[in-house]
């Protein structure tokens, strides 16, 4: 990778990180929601949810027309908003449905800064590498934020939670400056009818699809496990431990595609971290341990850090100017919103784990067959061109 890449990379990913909480920190705030802020189960699962179906709206409008905007203007306003409304949120937490159309606002403006990250990475040469320490970012302070968010959440309660959100945004707000200015292009049908054909292609459909319901599947499971944590009586101490040596494997994991690129192509690689989610997803499903939760745990932080900057690669090489990326990354959160809102139905009242643990599998396996089409069809494409 090159230095002054590097570098770029860097800061692009840390902002990209600041302004998804919900993301690497979801668990840990339902905890504090659920502990904290008289929430039930259920309805902190849906304070995910909304937030997360906020960004998939701001995501699908955005990657409607993403050539024809300035990014980098628009996101120095909605951080600004973003941090006013995390500070209003400190006031007024309660599980009412205000709350939560406050947090689907509030998942609007931090998702056009966070859009800007996927672009401007997609924007310079070795951007698999870029993905590729965006993801070892994301493990990395997730691990941290797990950790501390768990341990001094009696400290923090629900309204220091939406203070430290608020902080998050304002740092991410001073680096907007650190952006390049990607000039937005004049608006004509012509391209938009292009973009759209686009993303109907058969390589570019079942990606984006399969990006979808991989998040899905993913957030599912991972706005709960740490509930699934607490009912297996692990605790405080040992739950915070757990969440971050789990997300300390996701940096070797994300590594993987940092060192090696493409060089042994796109596949080998991404079954590779495919098989390692498998196994830890097929673990709680046999026994509920400490034991078991911890590999669990570890497994699909290294896999899933393999498999994710993997496949956002693969959608940035079918459209280098980002809007297969910004579909993607719109069905993305989409899916992280269904699957958030999926795991508080399956949870409900009763605490039904094993049922979410079993249906959250079988949607990554069906989305894992929708991406390896896709890489297949690339990939002959590639090859008939090549001839």
């Amino acid at each position: 990778m090159q230095l002054e890449n590097f570098s770029r990379f860097f800061i692009f990913s840390m902002v990209g990180c600041l302004t998804m909480p919900g993301i690497l920190f979801g668990p840990a705030m339902v905890g504090i929601l659920v502990d904290h802020g008289s929430f039930s189960e259920e309805y902190a699962g849906w304070v995910m949810a909304y937030g997360a179906f906020g960004s998939a709206i701001a995501l699908l409008v955005i990657s409607g027309f993403i050539h024809r905007i300035n990014l980098k203007k628009l996101a120095y306003i909605s951080l600004s908003l973003a941090v006013i409304l995390d500070i209003y949120c400190s006031y007024i937490v309660a599980p009412d449905f205000y709350f939560l159309i406050i947090r689907f606002i509030l998942g609007i403006m931090t998702t056009i800064a966070n859009i800007m990250v996927y672009t401007s990475i997609a924007s310079l040469k070795n951007y698999e590498r870029g993905y590729g320490l965006f993801v070892l970012m994301q493990y990395s302070l997730s691990g941290i934020g797990l950790y501390y968010l768990i341990l001094y959440a009696d400290f923090l309660g629900a309204q220091g939670l939406y203070l430290f959100l608020a902080t998050l945004n304002f740092i991410a707000l001073l680096m907007i400056r650190s952006f390049p200015d990607l000039k937005s292009e004049p608006s004509s049908n012509q391209d938009s009818i292009s973009e759209l054909k686009l993303l109907f292609t058969g390589v570019a459909f079942l990606a984006v699809v399969g990006f979808g319901i991989h998040e899905m599947s993913g957030a599912a499971q991972f706005t709960y496990i740490e509930r699934i944590g607490v009912a297996i009586s692990i605790e405080d101490q040992s739950l915070s431990n757990i969440m971050l040596v789990a997300s300390l494997f996701g940096i070797p994991g994300s590594m993987v595609c940092i060192i090696l690129g493409r060089k042994f192509g796109l596949l080998p690689p991404f079954l590779f971290g495919i098989l390692c989610c498998l196994l830890g997803m097929g673990l709680l499903l046999f026994t509920k341990t400490s034991l078991t939760y911890a590999l669990r745990m570890c497994l699909i932080g290294f896999g899933w850090s393999i498999v994710l900057p993997y496949i956002q690669s693969h959608l940035a090489s079918i459209d280098k100017k980002g809007s297969v990326l910004a579909a993607g990354n719109s069905l993305a959160t989409l899916g992280g919103a269904a699957g958030a809102a999926l795991g508080a139905s399956l949870i409900g009242q009763n605490g039904n784990y094993n049922g979410l643990l079993q249906v959250s599998m079988l949607i990554y396996v069906f989305a894992i067959i929708l991406i390896i089409i896709s890489i297949k069809i690339r990939n002959s494409t590639n090859a008939q061109f090549k001839k």
